[in-house]
């Protein structure tokens, strides 16, 4: 399989771009087929002048919600200009004013609720000509989850119109944003060849590479489609261990109870088995929490989504005086915490599935690889 960044000089050649001058946003996980550094590469090849980072940064090092600073790059010497702030503040057209065109080389994970797509949707909306080195879908193009997400919340971890697993491309996202927002400017792509829509990231060949700190395994990339939406709650989501997202827990919680409950959903494609941990950051730093260690059994019936409102809505129903959601949650989630609890989750969940099945429709016009 070809990533869009090696195929970029030749597809590129054709455009006169020589003397262009072009900004490029990209990060550490965004690499060649010999794993060299798309910024790297592209700088050698192409007449890069600016670079810009999202969040996390140009090294994927920094964490998340935290602010990303302007600084200047050691390898090539250029300006990094940061894309991100904790605010989730619009990107200044004016530090894009003296650039002709934008190349957008980023690994993203296909999920809502990870910035990197609304850093994607900033940047088509300045109008500048953009063009997208595609990437594959770790989760695969051929399975939609979550409800689809009202412009009421909208927000830097929300595009509104897309479901919480959109089985698209950056680069076919790219294009389903262009017509969904209404977006003039310029848009071009270099595809993938070799790529299937119905892979999985471990079909594509490519060991992964953390794309932000909190997703160092591909287990984590997969579980996060679900589990995500314990950083709209008093859970510790892992963070500050070392497998965020595929372990969660809380001091109240008694592990052994939970797992017992959760084997009664007859959850097939992942089983959970007690653990205890103590996070060295983020929720309960420093305090001894118990929950549960998701291990995935099946990828391809897997159903992260589904499988976290089932787990949530048991954790309430066990313990509906210590479990708390925060104002995070419905921006992450699509709907209110209300929607979990106990005579709801079933509407939810078909209502989840119904909005899938819609969106699972609309995408096919922007598809651009078979299976």
């Amino acid at each position: 399989m070809l990533c869009g960044v090696d195929k970029a000089v030749d597809a590129l050649s054709g455009m006169h771009l020589g003397d262009k001058r072009l900004a490029l946003v990209t990060h550490a996980a965004s690499l060649t087929k010999t794993f060299e550094s798309s910024k790297s590469f592209l700088c050698r090849h192409l007449n890069i002048t600016d670079l810009f980072a999202p969040e996390h940064g140009l090294g994927s090092f920094i964490a998340d919600g935290k602010d990303v600073e302007d600084q200047r790059d050691e390898e090539t010497g250029l300006v990094v200009h940061s894309l991100y702030s904790s605010g989730g503040k619009a990107v200044d057209p004016d530090v894009f004013q003296n650039l002709d065109g934008i190349l957008f080389d980023i690994q993203d994970v296909g999920l809502r609720f990870y910035t990197y797509i609304a850093t994607l949707k900033q940047l088509l909306e300045l109008g500048k000509p953009v063009i997208v080195l595609d990437r594959p879908n770790p989760l695969g193009g051929s399975i939609v989850e979550g409800p689809i997400l009202p412009t009421s919340l909208e927000s830097f971890v929300g595009p509104g119109g897309l479901p919480v697993r959109y089985g698209l491309t950056i680069g076919e996202l790219a294009f389903w944003m262009q017509h969904h927002y209404r977006l003039c400017g310029e848009l071009g792509i270099v595809e993938l060849s070799g790529y299937g829509r119905s892979s999985l990231w471990q079909q594509t060949g490519r060991p992964w590479t953390m794309t932000s700190p909190a997703l160092s395994h591909v287990e984590a990339v997969f579980l996060y489609a679900g589990f995500c939406l314990f950083e709209g709650t008093n859970l510790s989501e892992g963070r500050g261990t070392s497998a965020p997202f595929e372990l969660f827990g809380a001091p109240f919680i008694d592990p052994w109870k939970l797992a017992s409950e959760v084997a009664k959903l007859g959850l097939t494609s992942v089983v959970f088995t007690p653990i205890s941990f103590i996070p060295g950051q983020s929720k309960h730093q420093g305090e001894l929490c118990h929950g549960l260690y998701a291990h995935i059994l099946d990828y391809h019936t897997l159903r992260p989504f589904s499988i976290c409102l089932q787990v949530l809505s048991t954790i309430h129903r066990l313990y509906p005086d210590q479990l708390d959601f925060n104002a995070h949650f419905s921006k992450l989630a699509g709907f209110e915490p209300e929607e979990l609890f106990a005579d709801k989750l079933e509407y939810t969940l078909q209502r989840s599935e119904a909005d899938a099945q819609t969106f699972m429709n609309e995408k096919r016009r922007f598809e651009r690889y078979g299976n």
